[in-house]
């Protein structure tokens, strides 16, 4: 089987590698002999597989010659609670035989026609455009099926255009890359400023109040936010919904006009978090703000330091993550005049706009691959392998 260098064939998966289901989980397997680390869903991510929480069950010779994994193997997730990451796939680079996997995963193994890079775009392309969700079959855990899986129809070029694809998508991976070490370094040099700035006056620590500190509860009067279903949730609606891990969509009715603060009130993802919110918005039962800010104090400025200080180290350490608003208000705050409070605010800004332009050049390299992958797929185009220069 063979395709033109400027066409595409559609192809069933099956004919272009081989597809296999992995060893079904056994309670006689945990203590059969023959011990092997097998990979299984909680190690495969999109584009890399997690090595470092590796279950073993018995493998028998001949079944090590089947299960077995070498480089080049796509692993698949074949079932997920999310319908969204069912297909979720990366390639195993490890040594060959290392290990094997469980019937949780797929795997395909490319034929001599298909290169594994590339068969792993396509991969990728599947379950971001929800072609894996559309076939997979929808129960409390949604899976693929391996002969589903095995049934679709996958773009087959020549290996000379494939090579030219994946030579594109990587350059395009290598930007991203470079892209985010740098935003991940710009929050590293900005939380190093602030506190540099914050770390000559505030050294909190307990029973300093009255040294130069006020407490948190002198300083501002918080109050829990409404349920969710209360905020008219609208997609098209005028006002941010706000909630302890975040943005939670929109609505038409608000709470506050703003300024105010968000603090994280429960939930592992977002108890203590702390965001400055300048406009009107909805704030939800999850999470505290605050209704009145003592005068001589920027709410923004109390955002910066109240994240700085940490509030997470106050939550509840048994049951659900919890934070009181006890705990926030004996917070000591220093007792910074207006200018000092407005330096670290100018300071905060300039960097918060430093993260949001390179934030930017990421969402944009995102667009562009997610483009060119469909155009690829879609035979609009014909790729050429030219640097790819951030915008």
């Amino acid at each position: 089987m063979s395709a033109e260098p400027d066409e595409i064939r559609w192809v069933p998966v099956g004919e272009v590698g081989e597809v296999r289901m992995g060893k079904q989980l056994s309670p006689a397997s945990r203590d059969a002999a023959g011990q092997m680390p097998y990979l299984r869903v909680a190690n495969v991510f999109e584009g890399r597989i997690d090595y470092g929480d590796v279950n073993s069950m018995g493998f028998t010779e001949s079944e090590r010659l089947v299960y077995a994994l070498r480089p080049g193997d796509v692993l698949l997730n074949e079932g997920q609670e999310s319908l969204t990451n069912v297909g979720r796939s990366a390639l195993y680079e490890g040594a060959p035989g290392a290990y094997c996997f469980q019937n949780t995963l797929i795997r395909f193994r490319p034929g001599v026609e298909v290169m594994p890079e590339y068969a792993q775009a396509v991969f990728v392309n599947w379950r971001r455009t929800g072609r894996f969700a559309r076939v997979a079959e929808k129960t409390s855990i949604s899976h693929l099926g391996g002969n589903r899986f095995a049934k679709m129809l996958f773009p087959l070029v020549s290996l000379r255009e494939q090579h030219r694809i994946v030579e594109v998508l990587n350059s395009i991976a290598e930007s991203e890359w470079v892209e985010r070490h740098e935003s991940e370094k710009l929050r590293t040099v900005e939380g190093g400023v602030i506190s540099a700035l914050l770390g000559r006056r505030c050294t909190p620590h307990s029973g300093m109040v009255g040294e130069g500190y006020v407490t948190c509860g002198s300083v501002l009067k918080m109050t829990g936010g409404f349920p969710l279903g209360q905020a008219g949730v609208n997609p098209s609606g005028r006002y941010p919904i706000i909630g302890s891990s975040g943005r939670a969509g929109k609505g038409d009715r608000k709470i506050t006009d703003g300024p105010t603060i968000v603090i994280g009130r429960v939930g592992e993802g977002g108890v203590g978090s702390v965001r400055f919110v300048s406009e009107p918005a909805w704030v939800t039962d999850n999470a505290l703000w605050v209704r009145e800010f003592a005068p001589g104090w920027l709410p923004e400025f109390l955002a910066i330091y109240l994240n700085w200080y940490d509030l997470r180290k106050l939550r509840s350490q048994t049951g659900q993550p919890l934070i009181t608003q006890g705990a926030i208000k004996g917070v000591p705050i220093p007792r910074l005049d207006i200018s000092e409070q407005q330096r670290i605010v100018r300071v905060r800004q300039a960097w918060s706009e430093e993260l949001r332009v390179s934030r930017l050049r990421l969402d944009k390299l995102r667009a562009l691959r997610s483009g060119i992958i469909d155009d690829l797929f879609q035979n609009k185009v014909r790729p050429e392998v030219t640097p790819v220069v951030a915008v």
